[in-house]
């Protein structure tokens, strides 16, 4: 069945297709990886007024966008606008519902019902097909990842802050395991709370510098943008210097869709995630009680 096209019109066909950035890199000879700049839930209309910013860094950024079905017209608008500049538009779930708990109360089928499949119609009603989740809370378990990887290309957890340049760089992933790679643990660059200051994160200059070098591949999220706000945010002034650094290393911000389509590896096994230099697979969870979600 042909979906007829929703508020974002035909202006969304716009954007080159999956994965062409990447593959137009590679086919450059240019040095594959990036950093993978994401935003969770719904803070659609300051992510918006940074759209300025984005495009004089060459930022293509993901959206991961929690309860879309109670967008009002001008996030709508806003949305479509971001998804037209090149930007991924991901799922961030209908409620924002901790998946293993769910699982485990309801079953695979029963979350993907009552969490999944609203959320995909509700952006589909834009017209936007989202690949990519982010699970809210970073809360992932075996039993989550099995179920959404049969409907996503690719996940995104979290992992708490850490001053440990060793344990930082073990979530670069290398440019050679991106197309097997279905699960991307982000560092949060959040800085603060309402009035509650997140730790400092030194090791995100390390993060940029290993990816950099390896090369590699690094997810960073956050939520609002903004000076101040009730909810997690990173500051303007931080997001610019952020950039500013990436860009200094030469490395390009990508977003979700403009990776290059999953591949299994031989064997048909998947790597979840994994460790910079290391086979091994790893779960990893981290709730707001830890501090960020």
């Amino acid at each position: 069945m042909v979906r007829p096209p929703g508020p974002c019109g035909w202006a969304i066909h716009s954007r080159p297709p999956l994965g062409s950035r990447s593959r137009a890199l590679r086919s450059s000879g240019a040095p594959r990886g990036g950093i993978l700049l994401t935003f969770d839930d719904r803070h659609v209309r300051s992510w918006a007024q940074c759209r300025p910013l984005f495009d004089r860094f060459g930022v293509r950024a993901t959206f991961f966008i929690c309860e879309p079905d109670l967008l009002d017209a001008e996030e709508r608008r806003l949305v479509c606008a971001l998804a037209a500049d090149g930007h991924t538009i991901g799922a961030h779930g209908l409620r924002h519902l901790d998946a293993p708990r769910v699982i485990a109360d309801e079953g695979a089928d029963g979350y993907l019902a009552r969490e999944i499949a609203p959320c995909l119609d509700a952006l589909a009603g834009l017209g936007l097909t989202a690949r990519t989740f982010a699970y809210p809370n970073s809360r992932r378990d075996a039993a989550s990842d099995a179920a959404l990887t049969t409907v996503f290309d690719r996940l995104r957890s979290g992992i708490p802050r850490t001053d440990d340049a060793t344990t930082a760089a073990r979530h670069v992933v290398p440019a050679a395991r991106i197309d097997s790679t279905r699960v991307l643990i982000g560092r949060g660059i959040d800085t603060a709370r309402g009035g509650v200051t997140h730790p400092d994160d030194p090791d995100v200059g390390v993060l940029l510098q290993v990816a950099a070098d390896a090369p590699g591949y690094v997810t960073l999220y956050a939520h609002d943008i903004a000076a101040t706000s009730a909810a997690h945010h990173v500051r303007p002034e931080r997001l610019r210097f952020l950039l500013e650094l990436g860009s200094h290393l030469g490395l390009p911000f990508l977003g979700f869709d403009d990776l290059p389509p999953p591949l299994p590896p031989p064997g048909d096994h998947w790597l979840l995630t994994t460790e910079f230099g290391s086979q091994k697979p790893m779960i990893t969870g981290r709730g707001r009680d830890r501090g960020e979600p």
